[in-house]
């Protein structure tokens, strides 16, 4: 298990870095998901300003999952951090996760990968976004929100769910970690 401390410019991690999604396609195990879904342009050009996304499903011992608001007009969601082209999508949630939430995590697995593209009826535009979503676990073993000292800027609220919060923004992948 690779290990973490003070200075250590790389985060904990089982996993590797992840670079680029698609390169998970043809991973025997790495569930790969692809969606594709007939839009208006208006749609295609909003997917296309998106960025990619990392997350990472933390569940405490009693098997409730981390959802957090990063504001209080935010939906509840797994932590989630944007991941810009060539950047690093392990390096950027245990980073975030760590900033916003306070949890220096290992990321335990890949959970999934979801590839969701759009496109116009004549397919003359199209978009797409990765999502890549790993297990985590906080390597000090301690799961107390409390207790834990975010390094940036921390999330509005943060809490252990056994179920989907009401009106929760239900990222691809979160429910691999809800019974």
């Amino acid at each position: 298990m690779p290990r973490h401390h003070t200075g250590d410019e790389s985060p904990p991690t089982a996993t590797g870095p992840v670079i680029d999604h698609e390169a998970l396609r043809n991973r025997d195990d790495i569930p790969f998901h692809e969606q594709t879904d007939v839009v208006d342009d208006e749609l295609v050009e909003q997917v296309a300003a998106l960025a990619d996304l990392a997350g990472a499903g933390i569940t405490n011992s009693d098997g409730d999952l981390l959802f957090r608001r990063l504001t209080d007009t935010c939906a509840w969601k797994i932590p989630v951090a944007t991941v810009a082209p060539e950047e690093d999508f392990a390096a950027r949630i245990t980073t975030h996760i760590q900033e916003t939430i306070g949890f220096t995590v290992t990321l335990d697995a890949i959970e999934g990968v979801w590839d969701i593209r759009v496109r116009t009826e004549d397919g003359t535009k199209t978009a797409s976004r990765g999502f890549v979503i790993f297990s985590a676990s906080p390597v000090s073993g301690s799961y107390d929100l409390e207790a834990a000292t975010p390094e940036g800027d921390p999330v509005e609220d943060a809490g252990w769910f056994d179920d989907l919060p009401a009106e929760a923004d239900e990222i691809p992948g979160t429910e691999r970690f809800l019974d």
